[in-house]
């Protein structure tokens, strides 16, 4: 967006002057609020205060945020993009309430802006929980509430947590919800984040057995149902949607494929619960190995997910026979990587630098699908930003902790302090505010839950200096008041009570008030790096191709595009709208794709070649939702699998063994553009044959009421 220079710093230095003027009314704050902490192209951000170009939002006193912002000054704003992506309405306005206060921890500081801004979160936290005492997922994403209580409601509102993850759990598994996409879309293990965050700030040791059962019985079903056994990754869509990020450009892709996708989120939130299972295991004494089920997913996720060439992990794989990396980066993911440990350190620290980021946030996916920013398209997520501010802060990356926190206090104070969002992609308060406080908790104050304790190292940036006081936790047995003085992350000293404590830990054991007061030495000396992005880069669309057995039409083709057609993900360049395949003697998958700036866009639907006929088999019925085939091949070896069906029913999922070996799954699911006479099929399963007679079994896996069955047709295998 182009900015008037001029026109923003007159209208800053203004809302300035305003702001000013209204806090010396209000009895005047602390001299350091008018400090600028980001200033950028397009906004600048004080400790009172966000202008943008003619827009401003500013403390007038301990319980309101005045500002100009309204629909029509937005609309104005952002003429240049189009109405059918951007129409802004507006909800509810906050205003503090005066006689109900929230019984919530405190915070004051130096920024009455952070202040007014954590007590509006905490109003919204408090707001959010039902009469039942839980809290209800925003826009039924339960990722983004596993996410949230992470980050702080496990440490603000425990048994509200507590009582909300028990919730989700029937028979000690934990409910696949997205309306029961599961095994198509498998984040539910995202609540083993969440409920090890409420034992660490609880030490509940009924929830800890509770929890031990829940995700033991969880990961054993997952691993019979999700595990590739070539990759050693984890089948199903990830927790950043109920479809894997970037494929509404993939319109091509149905059920089957979303299935057969292997999402960076979802593999690096069941290698979490796996260290998550091995830890609380250890706590309640029992021997186990899942630490090793943890290392080598992690393994498989650098082996596959990380791309060397363009230094950051891909959002996930997909296609068909062959599977490709994604051209986007997933940054939920990465910054995921950088605080679980999947990420070592240097790639940790370079992830942070040199993933761009724009000046309004971090993008969910990059790079961008449009040049709406991320808060408005939804490209992004207060918890991303929370996660990547928490990732920053880890590796110690101030300047990038900076950006991200003028990120995140813009949204909150222009747009969420209004009610004002997109239509029909609204504001998700109890996110939002969850991702506030937990700055507040994990970044200023620097506390890391631990089964023994609270672990201390605070990063307070350089532009925030003054006294930070946070009062009324509750934790455990103990009521903690914690004071942070200085600046950067470098702790000189460290007392409880008045009493030095020789590390910056405070151990569980510890009962009644404490008071606990943290001095920093005011110096960082860690990477400062951040690599900002104007939109510049962005995906090349996804070509539409029509197959024949041998050729292939470009639609829509447009002379001079670098258009590319991979043949078994080896490129070639193509010239015209029209082109003959490569002869093959085997089998072989063709599809196309379109190189870009940055790199090559998604592909086209894939077509897959066959070369020598594929053996039939013919699939019985069953009643009992086992059924066995029996296929001769006459060479050994590695072949693809898949299943021939009549998509009459909603989805039907199928376990594969060869010869009493596991080898997979296969999802039949309909498809919208699907006649129920038309065959369909499976994603395919890459089975290992011996020479001769094979027996190959198929286990129905038993889902909601919801789901009725497809009708299997016939099996086929191919050499591959």
């Amino acid at each position: 967006m182009k900015r008037n220079r001029t026109q923003r710093i007159a209208w800053m230095l203004a809302a300035i002057a305003v702001s000013v003027g209204l806090l010396c009314g209000c009895g005047g704050r602390k001299e350091m609020s008018n400090r600028v902490i980001v200033q950028n192209d397009d906004f600048t951000l004080t400790g009172d205060s966000i202008i943008e170009d003619s827009i401003y939002a500013c403390v007038v006193s301990n319980n309101r945020i005045e500002t100009n912002i309204t629909l029509d000054r937005l609309d104005s704003l952002y003429s240049h993009v189009d109405t059918a992506q951007v129409r802004f309405v507006k909800g509810k306005t906050w205003r503090m309430r005066d006689k109900h206060p929230v019984m919530m921890p405190e915070y004051r500081s130096n920024q009455p802006l952070v202040d007014v801004l954590y007590r509006m979160s905490v109003e919204h936290i408090s707001d959010a929980v039902d009469k039942t005492g839980r809290f209800a997922p925003s826009q039924n994403n339960y990722s983004r509430l596993y996410c949230s209580i992470f980050l702080s409601l496990a440490a603000l509102k425990p048994h509200q947590s507590m009582a909300t993850l028990r919730a989700m759990v029937d028979r000690d598994s934990i409910i696949m919800q997205r309306e029961g996409q599961w095994p198509v879309v498998s984040d539910h293990i995202g609540w083993a984040t969440a409920a090890w965050e409420v034992y660490k700030t609880t030490g509940d040791r009924k929830w800890l057995a509770f929890c031990r059962r829940v995700i033991e019985k969880t990961l054993k079903i997952n691993r019979e149902v999700l595990l590739d056994h070539e990759t050693g990754l984890i089948h199903g869509a990830g927790y950043t949607s109920s479809r894997p990020l970037g494929v509404r450009r993939m319109t091509w892709m149905g059920y089957n494929d979303f299935f057969a996708c292997m999402s960076l989120g979802n593999n690096i939130l069941t290698a979490n619960a796996y260290s998550i299972l091995s830890n609380i295991c250890d706590e309640l004494g029992i021997e186990n190995e899942y630490e090793k089920d943890a290392q080598r997913l992690k393994d498989a996720i650098n082996q596959h997910l990380w791309n060397e060439d363009k230094g950051f992990y891909c959002s996930f794989l997909y296609g068909m026979a062959y599977p490709k990396q994604s051209p986007l980066t997933d940054n939920t993911s990465q910054a995921m990587c950088v605080l679980w440990g999947i990420a070592d350190d240097n790639r940790a620290e370079n992830l942070i630098a040199y993933t761009p980021v724009s000046n309004q946030g971090v993008n969910v996916s990059y790079p961008a699908a449009n040049q709406i920013e991320p808060y408005f398209a939804n490209a992004s997520w207060a918890t991303t930003q929370a996660l990547w501010n928490l990732a920053a802060a880890w590796v110690g990356n101030e300047n990038a902790l900076r950006h991200g926190l003028g990120a995140l206090y813009r949204a909150q104070a222009l747009y969420q302090s209004r009610g004002i969002h997109m239509q029909n992609v609204g504001i998700d308060d109890l996110g939002t505010s969850a991702s506030n406080a937990a700055m507040i908790l994990r970044v200023f104050l620097g506390m890391n839950f631990t089964p023994e304790g609270i672990e201390f190292a605070p990063l307070v940036p350089a532009c925030m200096p003054g006294k930070k006081t946070f009062k009324g936790l509750n934790y455990q047995r103990a009521v903690l008041n914690i004071t942070v003085e200085g600046t950067g992350n470098n702790i000189v000293s460290i007392t409880d009570n008045g009493n030095v404590l020789e590390s910056a830990f405070l151990p569980n054991a510890i009962e009644g008030n404490h008071h606990i007061v943290i001095t920093l030495e005011n110096d960082n000396k860690s990477s400062q790096r951040v690599t900002v992005h104007h939109n510049e880069f962005f995906l090349p669309p996804t070509p539409t191709v029509t197959w024949t057995s041998d050729t292939g039409r470009i639609e829509g083709f447009v002379p001079g595009t670098p258009y590319r057609l991979s043949v078994n993900g080896q490129l070639n360049a193509l010239n015209d709208s029209v082109f003959v395949l490569p002869h093959s003697d085997a089998f072989a998958e063709y599809s196309v794709e379109i190189a870009g700036k940055y790199g090559n866009g998604f592909m086209s639907k894939p077509l897959l070649y066959f070369g020598l006929t594929p053996q039939v088999a013919f699939f019985p019925e069953s009643e009992d939702g086992h059924t066995a085939v029996k296929m001769r091949v006459a060479e050994g070896g590695d072949y693809l699998l898949d299943i021939g069906y009549h998509p009459t029913g909603t989805l039907d999922v199928r376990k594969v063994s060869a010869n009493g070996h596991s080898m997979g799954t296969l999802v039949m699911a309909r498809s919208r553009n699907t006649d129920d006479e038309e065959l369909a099929y499976s994603n395919m399963v890459l089975v290992k044959l011996l020479k001769g007679e094979n027996r190959i079994e198929f286990d129905q896996i038993r889902l909601p009421k919801a789901f009725t069955t497809c009708e299997p047709v016939h099996v086929r295998v191919i050499k591959f």
